[in-house]
């Protein structure tokens, strides 16, 4: 049987990514693309070319949906929205805090915590993780050998601890999983094997093949 393969792909730059780098405040909507996050995005469906690809599913938010549009000017595919593929939410003192909230952010206090538990506003970690698992449940569902799904970093980090350590994933693993990094429009290869062999041990189900590819950058 051939393996299911799932490309996922972070947004272009976006105005909130340029907002997080030279902390000036800028006006209007954050969740779009910026035109050299538009390009990005061309690059990549480009770059996507003879991959075969069969669908394009999308996270909700603006930024994700300009991404999918802009690969689909090159791909063509049928495009669907995920609504569960939407970026790790934040808590409110994250918020409040802008553009100096790093003391509020998911990674300063989610990987000391329990998983059930989190600040006024935010995802606990177990939210996070039914949710992204929920995801890549409906993509082994649709039956397609080759989809492309347009989500977000937090996403993908999430994406990749459950790969890793499976019903073991625990918060204490997300500084470790958080260590590799991942840029915008950057392409994650996961891969779902009914069967497979390492030196005689059996590794069943959902491995990492590609993480990060930017060569198209």
């Amino acid at each position: 049987m051939t393996p299911l393969q799932l490309f996922v792909v972070r947004h272009g730059e976006s105005v909130a990514n340029v907002f997080d780098q030279d902390r000036a405040r800028p006006e209007g909507d954050v969740d779009r693309l910026t035109d050299r996050g538009w390009e990005q995005a061309r690059g990549l469906g480009r770059r996507l070319e003879g991959e075969r690809l069969e669908a394009i599913v999308a996270s909700p938010m603006r930024r994700a949906q300009e991404t999918a549009e802009a690969i689909n000017e090159v791909l063509g595919l049928p495009l669907e929205t995920d609504e569960e593929l939407f970026e790790v939410r934040q808590s409110d003192a994250f918020y409040a805090g802008l553009p100096h909230a790093a003391e509020h952010a998911t990674l300063s206090w989610m990987p000391g915590a329990d998983p059930e538990e989190a600040p006024d506003g935010a995802e606990s970690f177990a939210e996070i993780l039914d949710r992204v698992r929920r995801a890549r449940e409906r993509v082994e569902e649709r039956g397609a050998e080759r989809m492309l799904a347009v989500s977000h970093y937090g996403v993908l980090h999430f994406l990749l601890g459950l790969t890793m350590f499976g019903d073991a994933f625990a918060p204490e693993h997300l500084l470790g999983v958080y260590a590799l990094g991942h840029a915008n429009t950057g392409i994650s290869i996961f891969t779902r094997y009914e069967q497979r062999q390492l030196d005689g041990i059996p590794f069943p189900g959902w491995a990492l093949t590609t993480w990060n590819d930017r060569a198209h950058l």
